[in-house]
């Protein structure tokens, strides 16, 4: 009944604003409206029920950034509003922040952006899916192929080797769960700047003890930061341990996404 009710009242200051979408955080229903409904599960919801009022709106500010960049991910919506429905509160936000939170023109010069958009929407899936129950961690590393070949060595037979390009496109949905089956070997991607995966299983021969990086990120993150550093490259990295998705340039995480949250429908 309380559910129903924070929808039908998100339902009426949607459409009084002319948002885009409703988003909602409570238990997904059945819920006709004239506004789409996003329905997002949230893996940390529960820890509201132990804040107080203010906490409870930065939270949820907080969550609500997640899901908006999902959304900017996912569904391309770059602008224009969303009101945003919680256990707790209903909010009004701006799609702009989660678009300028995840600025993909900043990695133009070197990968288009439909690139780094596929590459950002499938990593965000690995991170909060695994594989099989399991959660997995690994790293794309995008730009000039021969250049980070010069800067790497193949540990394993590479499965890309020989295959046609339509059935290597980072871009083509199609291909993402092959591509999250081989996710779950060592070692990382090498993606071209058309987004043709080129190599995976390949091991970064990079020495990472100038990079700076905050405590807790592993040889992977380091080694994607180093040749970063040292190539014209872009890198994004998923954490095996929260599913944490980075991006790196110029030897420098510029971007880390939480993925505790996940849009259902």
């Amino acid at each position: 009944m309380i559910a129903r009710v924070l929808m039908e009242t998100a339902e009426e200051l949607a459409e009084r604003i002319g948002a885009q979408a409703i988003v909602s955080f409570l238990e997904p229903a059945e819920y006709e409206s004239a506004i789409p409904v996003i329905w997002v599960q949230d893996l940390q919801i529960d820890v509201l029920k132990e804040l107080t009022m203010q906490d409870i709106f930065e939270v949820s500010e907080h969550h609500l950034l997640d899901a908006a960049v999902q959304i900017y991910l996912s569904r391309r919506f770059s602008e224009g509003q969303v009101v945003g429905v919680l256990p707790y509160a209903i909010l009004i936000y701006d799609i702009k922040e989660g678009r300028d939170f995840v600025n993909v023109r900043e990695y133009e010069d070197i990968v288009p952006r439909d690139v780094i958009f596929a590459a950002l929407s499938l990593a965000m899936e690995i991170g909060v899916q695994g594989r099989e129950g399991h959660p997995i961690g690994t790293a794309f590393i995008i730009g000039d192929p021969d250049a980070i070949f010069s800067q790497s060595h193949q540990a394993i037979l590479n499965p890309f080797i020989g295959q046609r390009y339509e059935d290597c496109d980072i871009k083509n949905r199609d291909n993402w769960e092959s591509i999250k089956e081989f996710a779950q070997l060592d070692g990382v991607f090498v993606i071209d700047c058309n987004g043709i995966i080129r190599a995976a299983g390949r091991y970064l021969d990079m020495d990472g003890s100038c990079i700076r990086l905050p405590g807790g990120l592993g040889g992977r993150h380091r080694a994607a930061a180093a040749v970063t550093q040292k190539l014209p490259v872009v890198g994004v990295t998923i954490s095996e341990s929260g599913g944490i998705v980075r991006v790196f340039r110029d030897g420098e995480c510029k971007l880390s996404i939480d993925s505790d949250l996940r849009i259902i429908r």
